[in-house]
């Protein structure tokens, strides 16, 4: 696991990855980024092949829920659901997504062919 003590605080607290996840993959991050981020991002994806939308999204996804793991180790159940229904992403630029968008390019490398490390 990338991240033990979080994927641990999220099981105490009875979180299910479905529970927040299932937006963010199947809307493509679109309600938790700006417009012109969402551009960006999938221009991305775009020039990652056909399966980008498919596989990079995965880890993009994972670099989300990393990137706010401090925050989330301190909270409870019902503030972890609300905090991830609605990040605090209005005000990002591009400076974040590229944040974002590297690491999941580092996950994507570094775990591409051990897909229980995403569990």
């Amino acid at each position: 696991q990338i991240d033990p003590a979080l994927a641990s605080h999220l099981e105490s607290q009875n979180i299910r990855f479905i529970e927040f996840t299932f937006r963010w993959m199947n809307c493509l991050l679109m309600r938790e980024l700006p417009v012109q981020l969402i551009v960006r991002m999938w221009d991305t994806y775009m020039s990652e092949g056909e399966t980008a939308f498919s596989t990079f999204h995965l880890y993009v996804c994972l670099t989300f829920l990393l990137h706010w793991s401090p925050r989330l180790k301190q909270s409870d159940f019902q503030e972890m659901m609300m905090f991830l229904q609605h990040l605090p992403t209005t005000e990002w630029t591009h400076t974040e997504l590229e944040t974002i968008l590297s690491q999941a390019f580092l996950f994507q490398s570094k775990y591409a062919n051990q897909e229980s490390s995403c569990q």
